[in-house]
């Protein structure tokens, strides 16, 4: 089975939607330096065992801004150090320091920069011809904008077991990058968390995209 989720946790709001320069945690599941949790900061280069990561902030508009997730390995091998076993990416504590609404995710895979063509449908998640939305590049998972679900801080998880299921979309178990990308858009005021059951649910199957709520932290 595989699971990518985006899972959602309320925080305290500021002023801009993500803090420049901020940190956040990131734990690599079966990278090829196999696990680790490291913290990163935005803006910069973070090695998370084995691989590369770097984030790209995009705005569109004035209210609206993406944030854009780049997983490379720089020896030129693939994500996984077993391709038969659980891999997993999970970015907590990302923070958002104003009110905003999360309102479109895509991703994909590539091969020394070049996005992995033609891919396909699989586990839930239906590919549906769109283009990266950033650069105009494609093709991609995701990049159609659905209502937007009220957050203050975000923490997404992308979950495959084994990772070797990727190849079902037509990705190779030797593909070195990875780049998943979240928009949000600014809010004011603050609308109301929504109560789980009206939190959107988007693939299912094998592989889905989800929203979760988590209880504040006391």
């Amino acid at each position: 089975a595989a699971l990518l989720c985006f899972a959602l946790a309320e925080g305290a709001s500021a002023a801009a939607i993500l803090v420049p320069g901020s940190t956040y945690s990131v734990t690599g599941t079966n990278f090829p330096g196999g696990t680790a949790t490291v913290t990163a900061t935005e803006g910069a280069t973070t090695n998370v065992a084995g691989l590369t990561l770097t984030d790209t902030l995009v705005s569109t508009g004035t209210t609206g801004e993406w944030i854009q997730f780049n997983f490379v390995n720089p020896t030129g091998g693939g994500l996984a150090g077993n391709n038969g076993a659980f891999w997993s990416i999970n970015v907590d504590n990302l923070q958002l320091s104003a009110p905003a609404l999360f309102d479109n995710a895509f991703f994909y895979w590539t091969v020394n920069g070049t996005p992995v063509s033609p891919i396909n449908s699989f586990g839930g998640i239906q590919y549906q011809g769109n283009v990266n939305p950033i650069t105009g590049v494609g093709p991609v998972f995701g990049g159609n904008p659905f209502p937007g679900t009220p957050i203050t801080s975000f923490d997404p998880i992308l979950d495959v077991v084994p990772y070797s299921f990727v190849t079902a979309g037509g990705i190779p178990v030797t593909a070195n990058d990875l780049h998943f990308a979240i928009h949000y858009t600014l809010t004011t005021p603050p609308p109301p968390l929504p109560e789980p059951a009206s939190l959107a649910l988007l693939g299912s199957g094998l592989l889905g995209l989800a929203l979760v709520r988590r209880r504040r932290k006391n």
